[in-house]
């Protein structure tokens, strides 16, 4: 595999180049709408990432302590390395919060659940573009994460019920060519596997693709730590993950990808002065439910079996019901234990119990990150508001089951902890007259020429859905207008 080999020197020049941070979900996306618009053959795109690995082991302070997440993928000892070390390294402290992050090649993609969930016409109306003017970006995405072609009016159409609340068929980002190569020693190893996330679509392998393929240069193994702008061009200050060496890379054109919590860090950082910006989340919650009649019938194997949303006193809701397969039980209690308690229990219990998610939208959370003397803290707390939708949206959730043969049962309902949805944003927000730390209709920031935000930092708003596939729209979106605007300056 081809990568940037760096000698030890103070400053490498890439400032006729396009200089992408990070290796997510977003850089991915980036990197395609660079490369889609791109008429300038002398210029290359370099990606810098921290790249940790399974064979990574720093053990900075607590960096390997499991955090208390929902999502069982969280648990497992071979995907520790996903987000080991990511607050020790960035120096980041909570109040109240359970923050994740990632400094591994591909990020958290290398762990995420892989839901698809496009944002409609009203839940774009704080973007600067509208459903119609980026539908065909919609499809490119799709196209990326799944290698297939999609009509996104049709899925809408899928969804059944009323309008308070209605179900359909969950889209999942399953690409056999560019997920999980390999499936893992489980026997029920399946498309979505806890324990190995197979087929769901990871960066890193489309990372790879680049790499091989000679369409961007690699530089791995190196934590931006700042990023100062001088005289006409960013300065990044690069340390080496293993070495703990520093060297500067000076930087013309800069997309930073690193995931909204650490390019919040960056951004405040520019600004050489104490700051704090608002944090915006998908607040969340959790319940059972319980199959009595056809839904337990239905196949289920591992991923979300049903999506569905609804609406609650104007407050929109989105949530997705997962069922207790033979994969969780082997994943949790180990291939012999967990095939015996599926195979006793599973006809009248595991097959008919599943556990359901729900996500609020952002205008239900009250999260701020604060950036003083280089140390990141993100305090927040669970709104009364919160409280209440969530109670209400209880009520119409059961009621709407019952039409699938559902139960919602009585005990196990909870509201998530702030920072538990792992849905973050907002930090820096696209605004159609940007103050200081935030960014344009374009995505570029205030005040620095050539400096793009393009992850879920620059979202200016999250719907009560996953937020990866409409992040990547947004930073496609991004990338490839500010190439676009490049080359209608060097015509003109």
């Amino acid at each position: 595999m081809c990568s940037v080999k760096i000698s030890e020197s103070s400053v490498l020049d890439l400032s006729s180049h396009y200089v992408i941070l990070g290796s997510g979900l977003n850089a991915i996306s980036t990197v395609h709408g660079v490369l889609d618009n791109c008429k300038v053959d002398n210029k290359k795109i370099f990606v810098i990432d921290a790249s940790m690995d399974k064979d990574s082991n720093l053990d900075k302070g607590n960096g390997g302590v499991r955090p208390k997440m929902p999502s069982p993928k969280f648990r497992i000892e071979s995907n520790l390395y996903v987000y080991k070390n990511f607050k020790s390294m960035l120096n980041l402290t909570e109040d109240s919060f359970h923050t994740i992050g990632s400094l591994a090649k591909g990020g958290l993609s290398n762990i995420w659940g892989g839901s698809i969930q496009p944002y409609n016409e009203k839940e774009l109306s704080d973007y600067p573009y509208s459903y119609m003017e980026i539908k065909d970006t919609y499809s490119k995405i799709y196209k990326i994460l799944t290698d297939l072609e999609i009509d996104f009016g049709e899925f809408e159409k899928g969804f059944e019920g009323s309008g308070s609340f209605s179900t359909g068929k969950p889209l999942l980002a399953i690409n056999v060519k560019n997920g999980s190569k390999n499936s893992c020693c489980l026997e029920s190893c399946d498309n979505g596997c806890i324990y190995c996330n197979k087929n769901i679509f990871n960066s890193g392998n489309e990372l790879d693709y680049f790499i091989s393929s000679n369409k961007i240069e690699y530089m791995p193994g190196l934590f931006i730590a700042s990023i100062s702008f001088e005289q006409g061009y960013y300065l990044i200050k690069c340390v080496e993950v293993l070495s703990g060496k520093s060297f500067y890379i000076k930087a013309g054109t800069v997309y930073s990808c690193l995931g909204a919590i650490s390019t919040a860090k960056v951004v405040l950082g520019m600004s050489n002065k104490d700051s704090h910006v608002p944090l915006l989340t998908t607040p969340g919650g959790a319940f059972f439910v319980y199959s009595v009649r056809r839904f337990h019938k239905l196949d289920h194997k591992i991923l979300s079996s049903r999506s569905f949303k609804g609406e609650a006193d104007n407050q929109r809701f989105d949530g997705n019901i997962f069922p207790f397969s033979e994969n969780l039980l082997c994943t949790y209690f180990g291939e012999s234990l967990g095939k015996l308690a599926n195979k006793l229990l599973g006809p009248m219990l595991f097959s008919r119990l599943f556990i359901a998610n729900i996500y609020f939208t952002s205008d239900l959370s009250l999260s701020t990150l604060s950036n003083t003397n280089n140390q990141i803290k993100i305090k927040s707390e669970v709104v009364s508001s919160l409280k209440l939708s969530f109670k209400k949206a209880m009520g119409i959730i059961k009621k709407g089951l019952h039409s699938e043969g559902l139960w919602m049962l009585p005990f196990g309902k909870k509201i998530l902890r702030p920072g538990q949805d792992v849905h973050y944003g907002g930090l820096i927000p696209m605004k159609r007259d940007p103050a200081e730390n935030q960014c344009d209709f374009n995505g570029e920031l205030h005040g620095f020429s050539n400096f793009y935000i393009a992850d879920s930092a620059s979202m200016p708003f999250m719907a009560s859905k996953g937020h990866s596939f409409n992040s990547m729209v947004n930073a496609y979106y991004i990338a490839s207008k500010s190439i676009k605007r490049e080359t209608k300056q060097i015509i003109s």
